[in-house]
């Protein structure tokens, strides 16, 4: 990333790792110089520490906060401050964490973001190219948008002017 360069992360191919935290297999994905990409799968009622700096989307399963807060399939937490646990649902979790470089979102505070209450949106492209619409979940030095595709749509070869993850969830 910074160089160019695109890699395609097939997270099955990749084993987990014995040494996690709190015994929450962990396995990690990809590291460069701007940004920790770790998946984590906390079972059934675990309490597992969420890290300062970090933008977890939970893929499966449900996560609670101490104040009540749910996390569902789909949803997001940016975590901007330590001392933050969730507790694993009664079917655990399925987590994708990423971890961006230290200058990246630390000006935006903790958040949960349900994408099911975020209008879309059109997308217009500067150079005119084709989009679909996306929904913006968080704005800063961090962006994070989501988007869905029209059966048989191509996003054709294209560039950003920063660093990018894409995560295909269906």
């Amino acid at each position: 990333m910074g160089t160019n360069k695109c890699y395609r992360i097939t997270p099955h191919q990749i084993a987990w790792s014995n040494t996690s935290v709190d015994g929450v297999p962990e396995r990690e994905l990809f590291v460069s110089d701007a940004v920790r990409l770790w998946q984590a799968q906390p079972q059934a009622s675990t309490q597992w520490p969420a890290a300062a700096g970090t933008l977890y989307l939970l893929t499966a399963g449900t996560m609670a906060f101490a104040d009540g807060e749910v996390l569902e399939q789909g949803d997001l937490y940016w975590c901007n401050s330590e001392n933050e646990y969730f507790t694993a649902g009664p079917s655990g979790a399925n987590i994708y964490c990423i971890a961006p470089a230290e200058d990246i979102g630390r000006e935006i505070p903790s958040q949960q973001i349900v994408s099911a209450n975020l209008p879309w949106q059109n997308f217009d492209d500067p150079a005119g190219r084709p989009t679909q619409p996306v929904q913006v979940l968080l704005e800063g030095s961090l962006a994070v948008l989501r988007t869905r595709f029209d059966p048989d749509y191509i996003a054709g070869e294209h560039w950003h002017d920063f660093d990018t993850l894409y995560f295909i969830t269906d």
